[in-house]
């Protein structure tokens, strides 16, 4: 019984804090114009290449990744079968 209530306590801990963490990420302010670089590995390889871009180009690409993404569920939830809400 203390097993599971450490693991609780650990899971509650855990939760509390990656809010904080996430917070004191989302304050840095970055230059819009400094070159920002990732490793992205394109679909069917698995060598990651370098992409770099500026802080305001990975915005841009990030939010448009967001709306596409969006865009797919709602046309899921509005198709037929699994998952979807047409009959």
């Amino acid at each position: 019984m203390t097993m599971l209530r450490f693991i609780a306590a650990a899971a509650v801990a855990a939760a509390a804090i990656s809010p904080a963490l996430a917070k004191d990420k989302d304050t840095q302010v970055v230059d819009p114009d400094k070159k920002v670089c990732r490793f992205e590995a394109p679909t069917g390889s698995i060598m990651r290449k370098r992409v770099c871009h500026t802080a305001a180009e990975w915005k841009l690409i990030d939010s448009a990744g967001t709306t596409q993404a969006g865009q797919m569920v709602g046309r899921a939830n509005t198709m037929g079968g699994p998952g979807g809400t047409a009959q």
